[in-house]
């Protein structure tokens, strides 16, 4: 007889299951918000990593050449106009070789965007005076380009807005007067 009683109390009950059930929905609506933002911010150490590794390549570029890299020649009346507007630095690694290759933004899988405006040796823009010659950016985790390179206005993504918060994260030649990096 006992054996027959053992036999009847192998198997789980609806409700116990449902219990279980729940506790693993639970548990899981828990934990992928933690790990996309988790995943976010480590895009975001990334970006910021490679940006560090570029800004210093475009300064042993410049040590060896007159300027930073343009994308963009122009002579308007005579005044030369040499920019670099969202260049993807390709003179970074050939022909001398300051990076082996360019890295790729982790939020797009593209190259990093690269200004560059030194309009007139002796003409300094807005731009040049919050940002120095030049300035890098990732799109950030809302992928999408926050800098009006005329006016040099500028949203710099911050965590504490939200992990998924506009602006974009950059690296300046005037590093750190502009805002958190």
């Amino acid at each position: 007889m006992a054996s027959e009683e053992i036999g009847k109390n192998q198997g789980f009950t609806l409700i116990e299951l449902l219990v279980v059930v729940a506790i693993i929905s639970l548990l899981t609506g828990i934990a992928v918000p933690n790990f996309l933002s988790a995943q976010t911010r480590s895009r975001a150490a990334r970006a910021k990593a490679d940006l560090s590794v570029l800004g210093s390549a475009l300064e042993s570029y410049r040590v060896d050449f007159p300027d930073y890299p343009k994308s963009i020649h122009a002579n308007l009346d005579g005044t030369i106009i040499a920019l670099g507007i969202f260049a993807t630095l390709p003179s970074l690694t050939t022909p001398v070789a300051y990076l082996t290759q360019l890295p790729k933004d982790p939020f797009l899988g593209s190259n990093y965007q690269y200004f560059s405006a030194v309009l007139h040796p002796g003409l300094e823009t807005r731009f040049q005076k919050l940002y120095g010659d030049w300035i890098l950016l990732s799109v950030g985790p809302d992928k999408d380009i926050n800098l009006n390179a005329i006016s040099g206005d500028l949203t710099v993504y911050d965590p504490s807005n939200g992990t998924i918060s506009q602006g974009d994260i950059i690296r300046s030649q005037k590093e750190g007067q502009h805002g958190s990096h």
